[in-house]
């Protein structure tokens, strides 16, 4: 062939090769599925039922403000408002100092003071559970790289030396001795390149290298000689395995899985930023607690000295015994709560991880900062389209249902019968005078000696039931994958409206708890004040002290826990709706896998 006709040859097939790197499947459609239709409508049906669709035409949705109901009950005791704060247990006395009791490593207690923003800093940067994630984000990323990998250039080579030594056949050559005996020795090298396309195909080129030597003679004795040869070859399916919509399915996936794990790393940290935030006012609440048992044994004990005092007066021996039940109950749930306040300062150590303060150490936290308790502003449509919007669990069915699409899409084409072709054209040279090397490639170079390869070959299983199931397979994995996904909004709907009402009840519970302290200071004010005016202190009188002191202390109580709860109901809303990190101004930097 001429050298021109070969140039020309070779230009048409990388024309084909590089049409096929960019190609679809060959029975693509421009018309819309039905299941795709289907499928955008179902999702966006999901979204327009929880009221979480974004519609051009309203405005501004109307902020409502959580409140509290006026209570007149204040404007009663404004002027000794002053006298009963100071009345009962002091939240200040729940700082440094604050008595736990001994603990189980018998060494000295080492108070620690933190902030809420420094609990946060730490969980976020030593957490165990982020650390995973983080550890599993990287290992996603690897994954995109190998998926990528499979479209990489492969360099190949080989090289063999073989001796041969084939007897003569059974000529009669008319008296004549049969001088055809082969005796050879061949050594080979070769090398080239392959690679796989997108459109599912393969293309290679090779250069091979032979010498062979002759260890006899013969009549027809080429002594040494080379024999070299360019190979080109294209094998490429036509139906099944044919699109780059097929082929790149793998990476699109491994990204796909890259992603969930950028998801996945935001979740653990939304996770890890709640309890922290839960944790820490958790840990207010238990200490406060602390103070309130502390107070409370320590009035009871003034009034059981004061019947100890009246034994021989008005007193009885059952009433100085009732008196001491009651301060020795109190003095065990002194202990009890010693005890919560130790287990929530190692919780929130646990969750920190500071080497500064691990789980193992004597180091008791004491929270610096104290509950909020200013009106939040809201609105729960807005609030249910943010957490539609950010919410990790609503983005991870979003690319689940991305994975089955993408795999229905290769179940589809699976369904094809399997037509390939192949196509190969080599370039032969060969020394016929003096064998050498550089004759052999003038000689392939004048492209004297080409051979052509074009085949083709189909298979159809009859009946085509496998494949006909794993498409049915796919597609019922895809309508899961859309169950799945409007089951998460309606979760992330609830969580939001629990977390929501949460908040707007403990919120008006602060101000309601509040007036039910100063109503039990104001009883126990009177019954101080009754005390230092009768001539003698009866039982029954002390004995009403002690529920006074009792009702003080639970409404105290009471109190710290509503607005504890309204902090922790914050950090619960700010979680479903997946604004947690905004709200405490941590960012993620995403650093794409290198190609």
């Amino acid at each position: 062939m001429p050298v021109g006709g070969v140039k020309f040859l070779m230009t048409g097939v990388g024309i084909a090769i590089m049409l096929l790197t960019g190609c679809q499947s060959p029975l693509d459609s421009d018309d819309s599925d039905e299941g795709e239709v289907a499928l955008r409508s179902a999702i966006e049906a999901a979204v327009a039922r929880q009221g979480a669709a974004r519609t051009p035409e309203s405005g501004n949705e109307p902020l409502f403000v959580a409140s509290q109901v006026p209570n007149d009950l204040f404007e009663r005791l404004k002027p000794r408002i002053v006298a009963l704060e100071a009345l009962g247990p002091q939240g200040t006395d729940a700082g440094e100092g604050l008595s736990l009791g001994p603990d189980v490593s018998g060494g000295p207690a080492v108070d620690v003071k933190l902030s809420l923003r420094t609990a946060m800093a730490s969980s976020v940067r030593n957490n165990l559970g982020v650390q995973g994630a983080r550890m599993q984000s990287a290992i996603s990323q690897t994954e995109v790289i190998r998926a990528e990998a499979a479209f990489d250039a492969v360099l190949l080579a080989s090289a063999g030396y073989q001796v041969n030594s084939i007897p003569p056949p059974p000529l009669d050559l008319g008296g004549f001795d049969n001088a055809f005996t082969q005796e050879d020795t061949v050594t080979a090298l070769s090398t080239g390149i392959q690679k796989r396309l997108i459109s599912g195909g393969t293309v290679s080129a090779s250069l091979d290298l032979q010498q062979t030597q002759q260890a006899t003679t013969s009549i027809y004795d080429p002594a040494t000689y080379w024999t070299n040869a360019v190979n080109f070859n294209l094998s490429q399916p036509l139906l099944q395995g044919f699109g780059s919509d097929v082929n790149e399915a793998e990476i699109r996936i491994a990204r796909n899985q890259d992603r969930a794990g950028v998801v996945n790393l935001r979740q653990s940290l939304l996770d890890v930023v709640r309890d922290t935030e839960v944790q820490y006012w958790t840990l207010v609440q238990t200490r406060q607690r602390v103070v309130a048992s502390a107070w409370l044994l320590k009035v009871g004990l003034d009034v059981r000295d004061i019947l100890k005092k009246r034994l021989n007066f008005d007193a009885t021996v059952a009433d100085y015994a009732l008196a001491a039940s009651i301060v020795e109950v109190r003095r065990a749930n002194l202990i009890r709560a010693w005890l919560a306040a130790r287990d929530a300062s190692d919780r929130l150590k646990l969750l920190m991880n500071d080497p500064a303060a691990t789980v193992g150490s004597d180091a008791l936290l004491v929270p610096v900062d104290a509950p909020a308790q200013e009106p939040i502003r809201y609105s729960l449509r807005e609030a249910i389209i943010t957490s539609v919007e950010q919410n990790p669990s609503i983005a991870r069915s979003l690319l689940a249902i991305d994975d089955a699409a993408i795999r229905l899409v290769v179940a589809d084409n699976g369904r094809l019968p399997q037509l390939g072709l192949q196509a190969g054209v080599t370039l032969t040279g060969q020394d016929n005078t003096s064998g050498s090397f550089g004759g052999a490639m003038g000689d392939m170079s004048s492209a004297d000696f080409v051979s052509w390869l074009a085949q083709m070959a189909f298979s159809q299983p009859i009946g085509n039931r496998a494949a006909e199931a794993e498409y049915r397979k796919a597609r019922l994995r895809r309508s899961s994958a859309v169950i799945s996904y409007q089951q998460a909004i309606e979760n992330a709907v609830y969580a939001v409206k629990v977390a929501l009402r949460g908040v707007t009840t403990s919120y008006e519970l602060i101000e309601q708890s509040r007036a039910s302290r100063l109503a039990a200071a104001e009883s126990l004010r009177a019954l101080n004040v009754l005390e230092q005016t009768l001539a003698a202190l009866t039982p029954e009188f002390l004995q009403t002290k002690f529920q006074a002191q009792e009702r003080l202390a639970a409404a105290y109580t009471s109190e710290v826990d509503a607005r504890v709860d309204y902090n922790g109901a914050l950090a619960r809303l700010y979680h479903a709706m997946g604004t947690g990190l905004t709200m405490n101004r941590i960012e993620i930097d995403v650093i794409e896998p290198a190609s």
